[in-house]
């Protein structure tokens, strides 16, 4: 993908995304049908190996896991000499984990009932989705020079996020447009990031001391 198309379609997943914000912040109507749908979709899939399956997701999955896994990336990139790298994937995810929680304080939307694994804190949007579909994007961008097959890289991609998001609504942590929110918000926010990426690596660049600029 170009820079102008990254710019162009991070900037409508984003504008699609304050659209999903203001229609869950008004209840609105065609919100609560799709949460519906989905639950009544999920409905038929509860086992208890299915249960059981998705609380190991939800863990892998989780904020807390998912940022130490992102600082493990993040350490093995500065001993390959990545450190600008390192220092950008880390950033990408803190600053949008701190998005995420920005938005859930302003919407504050109460979680589902009958929780199969209760949570604390606002449901809209997840933030296990959201920080999961960061890592992926991290991660591929490292592997991408080595997939060619465009098809497996959406295949990664699904599997991926795909588990963590459906594991948050069947665990019934999250409503489905929770988690379509985070994918979306997720998918844009790491576009534009991508597309800026050379000006932000520069800005990093400048603060770091004179022998680590070379690495």
């Amino acid at each position: 993908m170009t820079n102008r198309r990254e710019k162009l379609f991070g900037s409508g997943l984003l504008v699609i995304f304050i659209i999903l914000v203001v229609s869950v912040a008004f209840n609105s109507d065609w919100v609560n049908a799709f949460d519906s749908s989905v639950t009544q979709l999920m409905a038929n899939a509860y086992l208890p190996l299915n249960t059981a399956i998705f609380n190991i997701v939800t863990f892998l999955g989780s904020p807390l896991t998912v940022i130490i896994l992102t600082a493990l990336l993040c350490v093995w990139l500065f001993f390959k000499k990545q450190v600008i790298t390192s220092l950008w994937l880390g950033g990408i995810q803190l600053a949008g984990s701190a998005i995420t929680e920005i938005v859930k304080q302003v919407v504050a939307r109460p979680r589902p009932i009958n929780q199969l694994v209760p949570d604390t804190g606002f449901s809209f949007p997840s933030g296990h989705t959201f920080c999961t579909t960061i890592l992926v994007l991290s991660v591929l961008s490292l592997l991408l020079p080595k997939i060619h097959d465009e098809e497996n890289k959406l295949v990664v991609r699904l599997i991926g996020i795909g588990f963590v998001a459906v594991s948050r609504v069947y665990l019934r942590d999250h409503f489905g447009s929770d988690v379509l929110a985070s994918v979306i918000l997720a998918t844009g926010y790491w576009l534009l990031c991508a597309a800026y990426e050379a000006p932000i690596k520069s800005f990093i660049q400048r603060f770091l001391p004179e022998r680590m600029k070379s690495l």
